[in-house]
């Protein structure tokens, strides 16, 4: 239902809708000239509402946040694409990620660390030092997307990264509770900060603890000697 009114300034209208602004009043405040004539009332009261006054703060913005404006409208967007244009603007880009963009997770143990921070790669390339020192025997994998460890042929420890800690994971062996009452300790894993990594003498003591439990759990087979080999073959002879 319309109803007519009277503004602050003695114009009279009539509206349908409890919009109170003056018709009267908006037509003397529009600019006569300049990029911002050229566009609806309420256009341009939503965008010197949102402090965009020029063409230069203008292009700071996507199409996307003009359009969650109240009063903006997608009819308004070719005007400021036009105008943006003449001045060698643009309105700002979406960014969007394409599958090439996206970084490749890792397949090997160096590239894992190449894609960390400098702290936390330098804190795993010192553990993983530690680990090949102490377990010169041991080789390394890649399993579980995280660089691995193995002895004997068996998984014995991992290392890997969160956003607040680095890690060492694998079943932690008995004994150690002490010695790790400074660190987040779970079944299988150990947490620790650059800035406060594990000591060596810690590392050292679980490696070779590491290596214990798969030597007992999962005994080496005695090489064949060559006399023994030797001896098959001329059994096979005869």
């Amino acid at each position: 239902m319309k109803s007519e009114r009277t503004c602050s300034n003695g114009h009279r209208f009539v509206k349908s809708s409890d919009c109170p602004t003056c018709p009267q009043c908006e037509a003397m405040k529009a600019p006569q000239g300049g990029w911002m004539a050229k566009l609806s009332a309420p256009a341009r009261r939503a965008l010197e509402g949102a402090g965009i006054r020029t063409l230069g703060e203008l292009s700071d913005h996507k199409e996307k946040e003009l359009l969650a404006l109240h009063g903006f409208g997608p009819a308004s967007l070719p005007i400021l694409r036009n105008e943006l244009s003449h001045a060698g603007l643009q309105l700002k880009q979406r960014t969007t990620k394409t599958m090439r963009d996206l970084p490749k997770k890792p397949t090997n143990t160096d590239d894992y660390l190449a894609q960390l921070p400098a702290s936390q790669q330098k804190a795993l390339q010192t553990l993983r030092k530690q680990i090949l020192a102490t377990a010169p025997g041991c080789t390394e994998h890649f399993g579980y997307g995280l660089p691995g460890f193995k002895y004997n042929d068996h998984p014995m420890l991992y290392l890997g990264t969160a956003k607040n800690h680095v890690a060492l994971y694998g079943s932690v062996p008995v004994g150690f509770k002490d010695r790790l009452k400074d660190f987040a300790v779970s079944k299988g894993t150990i947490q620790f900060t650059p800035e406060k990594p594990l000591p060596a003498a810690l590392v050292k003591d679980i490696v070779k603890m590491k290596m214990a439990e798969i030597e007992v759990r999962w005994p080496a087979k005695p090489k064949k000697t060559a006399t023994k080999k030797a001896a098959k073959k001329a059994a096979k002879k005869k």
